[in-house]
């Protein structure tokens, strides 16, 4: 047997391989469908991500997935099907899901009542859902704004309401700066409340009251007789509490980290023993609303001690590199939203090795209901010159006018597959003929013990596993050589 026709054989292998390939990968897609495995394999793999791989918190980290998927972040992502039909296909689909899991015993991973998840969830959404769930930016605004009040009440208002107590008790005028003193206090409230809004940051709230002292100063220098020693004394006492707040860019920066929740604090609100979670007890019994609210809902709030820890080392990374001067609580979710895709990143990994092992057991179911037997295959493209010439010219004529890759030339490929599907008496199948001449081969078969088509039918698993886009690849290049060959000789 010469080259040439060595390599031909080589070129037929290749191109029913590929063309088992497509079959196979086509099945593999529809029941990768309907049994919604990217679906299962995200929820499971986000579970996994949550409990930390600590079997013992598995309970726990299904609780909390179910939970993320029922934000409106994840679950706007599971479109329902429109339409009579599609819902109709929709539907059993989700019947079939259930026969599977009915069958098998595997859990249902989507929750009580569900059939359905999405098969992709960006990081954005999972990070926004996990602070929600969390409810850190309310958290953060409650505390903030407990320290914000407190801090303009006792180094502000206070302060000044005693030395203008002073001041009056020294003039015998208990009238005296009532008027400016009252518009400090609006001023500050007003502060106070722009910031409870989120109108204004903490850094500009604490320029503003210190602003609104500079104010109240400049009014009183203009009521007060000049020379006076009581305006002297008066002025000189405002002076000290204005160099009380943040007199240089150090003392700026350290009241600002005082007055800020960082992000570490924050999330040990979950152990009910930490400062965090008594300042917020505390705030909810003086009847504060939100601290109410807050308080019952992270009642109900599983967070898992794997992802307690996980979070709590992405929140000091943030609180080391993140300038004072940036939201704190935004650059976590970005923080989150890396190590989701982290996570993501693995569970890829992990899905490709299952599929390709459901790959390898669909490409050998798939030899076997249509007795792809590879050593059958190739004796019959040694022995039949019509068929090897059949089908190393449609290979040659599939490898050499495409280009790019398999998805750019879906329409070309088709095209040729079912051409050679048509026209090409494969040798494949159970009909007579080819039954025949498999039992004829194994005659001569060397071992007793394993017949020849089961070795065939396995090596034709494995070669399908491999995948259309691998075999196009591979047809590509053996018709390049052997177009190569052609024009030398």
């Amino acid at each position: 047997m010469n080259f040439p026709i060595v390599l031909d054989i080589a070129l037929g292998l290749v191109f029913i391989f590929f063309v088992l390939s497509l079959l196979a990968s086509e099945l593999q897609e529809i029941i990768g469908t309907l049994l919604q495995w990217r679906a299962e394999h995200l929820k499971q793999s986000i579970e996994v991500l949550l409990a930390g791989n600590d079997r013992d918190k598995d309970a726990a980290a299904q609780a909390l997935a179910d939970s993320l998927y029922e934000s409106p972040w994840i679950r706007s992502l599971d479109q329902e099907a429109k339409g009579r039909i599609a819902r109709s296909f929709r539907g059993i689909s989700h019947l079939i899901g259930r026969i599977y899991r009915a069958i098998t015993g595997t859990r249902n991973v989507f929750g009580k009542g569900k059939t359905s998840g999405p098969s992709y969830i960006p990081s954005e959404a999972f990070a926004n859902s996990l602070l929600e769930r969390m409810q850190l930016g309310r958290l953060w605004q409650v505390l903030a704004d407990d320290r914000v009040t407190t801090f303009a009440s006792e180094k502000i208002l206070l302060p000044v309401s005693n030395i203008l107590s002073d001041l009056k008790a020294s003039t015998g005028n208990e009238f005296l700066l009532n008027g400016e003193f009252q518009q400090l206090e609006q001023s500050v409230h007003q502060v106070i409340a722009d910031f409870s809004s989120g109108a204004v940051s903490l850094s500009d709230s604490l320029d503003r009251l210190v602003h609104k002292l500079e104010d109240f100063t400049l009014m009183a220098e203009d009521v007060l007789p000049d020379g006076h020693p009581l305006t002297e004394t008066f002025l000189r006492r405002l002076t000290y509490i204005k160099r009380g707040l943040a007199s240089t860019d150090t003392e700026r920066v350290a009241l600002l980290n005082k007055l800020r929740p960082n992000v570490v604090s924050l999330l040990d609100v979950f152990d009910r023993d930490s400062p965090t979670f008594q300042d917020l007890s505390h705030l909810a019994e003086q009847g504060n609303p939100t601290a109410q609210a807050l308080v019952e809902r992270l009642g109900k709030a599983t967070i898992t001690p794997a992802l307690r820890s996980s979070l709590a080392a992405i929140a000091r990374k943030v609180e080391i590199t993140t300038e004072k001067s940036f939201n704190e609580i935004e650059q976590f979710g970005y923080e989150i939203e890396k190590w989701f895709n982290r996570g993501m990143e693995r569970a890829t990994g992990v899905y490709k090795r299952n599929a390709k092992a459901v790959a390898l057991i669909i490409g050998i179911a798939t030899a076997i209901s249509i007795n792809a037997d590879s050593f059958h295959i190739a004796t019959r493209l040694a022995k039949d010159s019509v068929l090897r010439s059949s089908i190393t010219q449609t290979a040659e004529q599939l490898g050499g006018e495409t280009t790019g890759d398999l998805n750019q030339n879906l329409t070309q490929v088709q095209a040729a597959v079912d051409q050679a599907l048509s026209k090409i008496p494969f040798p494949l199948g159970y009909n007579d003929v080819v039954v025949k001449q498999q039992l004829a081969a194994e005659e001569d078969w060397p071992i007793p013990l394993v017949q020849r088509r089961f070795l065939g039918w396995l090596v034709s698993g494995f070669a399908i596993s491999m995948g259309s886009t691998f075999w196009f690849n591979v047809l590509r290049k053996v018709v390049n050589i052997r177009n190569s060959g052609d024009q030398g000789d």
